[in-house]
């Protein structure tokens, strides 16, 4: 059986992680510059008008669109496959890597550059990484449980 991304879903997790990682950044590093020029307005925003910084989060929004949805659609190849009592898919690298389910050793969540997936380990045959946002996950992770 194959299971496939979701990488609309997907897509919507990276463009709201990347506009609140990037947004929270700049308004941190705003405050900063204010708090160090004696809180002086002109002096914090002389590169910048206030009326720009709407623009500033407009345009980190499309940045983490433009990003979100490429990155979300370019893992698409992340699908995982089962026949035969063999698991295939992809590791952190995007290398296809395949193994029996027998040879399992564990499974564990991680984060893989803002993307939930599950590590499935199988010691020196390699690892393969299962996105949280993939097509009948639960059915996927009950067969996974059986072996992990």
């Amino acid at each position: 059986m194959v299971y496939k991304v979701k990488w609309k879903d997907l897509a919507r997790h990276m463009v709201k992680q990347l506009f609140i990682i990037i947004s929270v950044g700049f308004t941190i590093v705003m405050l900063v510059r204010f708090a160090s020029s004696s809180f002086d307005i002109d002096e914090t925003f002389k590169h910048v008008s206030l009326v720009q910084i709407p623009l500033i989060y407009l345009a980190i929004f499309l940045f983490s669109l433009f990003f979100g949805v490429t990155i979300s659609y370019l893992l698409k190849c992340s699908y995982i496959t089962i026949e035969n009592d063999i698991i295939s898919g992809r590791n952190y690298w995007l290398l296809k890597r395949h193994f029996r389910m027998g040879e399992i050793e564990k499974a564990f969540p991680f984060n893989s550059n803002g993307m939930p997936v599950v590590v499935v380990d199988a010691g020196k045959k390699g690892q393969i990484y299962v996105p949280l946002h993939i097509e009948h996950a639960d059915d996927l992770f009950r067969k996974l449980d059986q072996y992990a």
